[in-house]
């Protein structure tokens, strides 16, 4: 099979893009996988009031994985932002492709998408990250996707509830195979679970500050269903009974144009809870998050770690994050009331342009964090490494 030349590709590298953008040397692999975490409170229900109160949560994720050469691209097949209408996506993976047979094992990488994604609306950066060796798992959050929306306010328990729940069944999927049980896919038997990386988009940024530590301001409590309250309570600042502690083999995040703190739901006690090393990543124009209320205060919140902040001038909230829009998006809309176009283009920048920054971005924040690569920068260096035109990277250490 051919791929189209260029239609709808998600691997693009432009001849200006950072030198660590560019794919390496593995083909790429993808995978469907699905885990289940099992009578779990059904957020969405307590909520509304309807439904019950307790159910299973399937979430559906899509791996993408080193490959043995040569690959030949197979197409992903997903839908728009409307969430009906069928587009194919043309990249470096493969279905079904076989595993690459070196390094024994793959450093593992967790991508949460936004309200409302899905697992490949981050895909460029999953196959970028694949073609140089990392595991990368990418959720498709129940409640929050395209085909499946339902009340946004739930995402605030549901998203750090997710990642942590794929962390954990990642890890066992790989404890199991060690024991010689079988597993979904092989791949899941060789990844590297004590050095990990995350990644999350808009209230996947939200899910990930909030995974490894941040709490909720307490106001938020007021705000919520008496009949969800309780599960509210584990996620607020000082709570004696937390919901989760954060991860502590996550070595690293990116958190992309991350939500909440322009409301006030984050604040700088909640966000000082943080002890991760972080890429905070945003356009200058956010509307949705904020910058200087918003993502730029996160930065500057977080002071219990080490923090770069990537900037992308007069960019909105699809700075980095999103693929490059697909042809089906460019027409009018009967489901929507805009082009599903602006789900993912920019007003200014090209998509590419910036798919290729965060990706240069990405790559060396996992190579030095999660790998250990001497070579590669740790958050401090590279806010010295010479400036992308339109962006800034701006550094602050634990403490400042």
């Amino acid at each position: 099979m051919t791929a189209p030349t260029a239609l709808n590709r998600i691997d693009l590298i432009r001849p200006d893009a950072p030198p660590r953008a560019a794919a390496g040397s593995f083909g790429v692999g993808r995978a469907t996988l699905r885990f289940t975490n099992a009578n779990v409170p059904r957020v969405v229900n307590l909520m509304t009031g309807e439904g019950p109160a307790r159910a299973d949560r399937t979430l559906t994720v899509e791996m993408f994985y080193p490959a043995a050469t040569p690959v030949q691209p197979t197409p992903i097949h997903t839908e728009l932002r409307d969430g009906v209408t069928p587009v194919a996506l043309w990249g470096l993976s493969a279905e079904g492709a076989e595993p690459a047979s070196q390094p024994a094992e793959f450093p593992l990488v967790v991508i949460s998408h936004g309200y409302p994604g899905n697992r490949f609306l981050m895909s460029h950066l999953a196959e970028n990250l694949a073609s140089k060796g990392y595991a990368v798992v990418s959720i498709d959050h129940a409640d929050s996707t395209y085909n499946d929306q339902n009340i946004p306010e739930a995402v605030a328990v549901d998203r750090p509830r997710d990642i942590h729940f794929i962390l954990h069944a990642l890890t066992a999927a790989q404890s199991a195979s060690a024991a010689g049980e079988p597993v979904q896919h092989p791949v899941l038997a060789r990844l590297a679970t004590d050095r990990i990386g995350l990644v999350g988009y808009s209230m996947g940024g939200y899910g990930v500050l909030m995974a490894q530590g941040a709490q909720l301001a307490p106001p938020v409590l007021s705000q919520t269903p008496e009949a969800a309250q309780a599960l509210m309570k584990g996620l607020l600042l000082d709570t004696e009974t937390p919901a989760h502690q954060p991860d502590p083999r996550v070595a690293a995040m990116i958190a992309i144009a991350p939500w909440g703190r322009q409301v006030g739901i984050l604040d700088p006690r909640g966000l000082a809870k943080i002890s991760t090393p972080s890429l905070i990543v945003g356009g200058s124009a956010d509307a949705i998050s904020g910058y200087e209320t918003g993502i730029r205060q996160i930065w500057q919140d977080c002071t219990n770690t080490d923090r770069a902040l990537l900037t992308f001038d007069g960019a909105q909230h699809n700075a980095a994050a999103p693929m490059p829009a697909p042809m089906e998006s460019f027409a009018a809309n009967d489901t929507l009331e805009f082009p599903p176009f602006e789900h993912y283009a920019d007003l200014i920048w090209d998509s590419v342009r910036m798919n290729n920054i965060l990706q240069h971005a990405a790559t060396g924040l996992f190579d030095h964090y999660v790998r250990g690569q001497a070579d590669a920068p740790d958050l401090a260096t590279a806010c010295e490494e010479p400036i992308q035109p339109g962006t800034r990277m701006e550094y602050l250490a634990t403490g400042s």
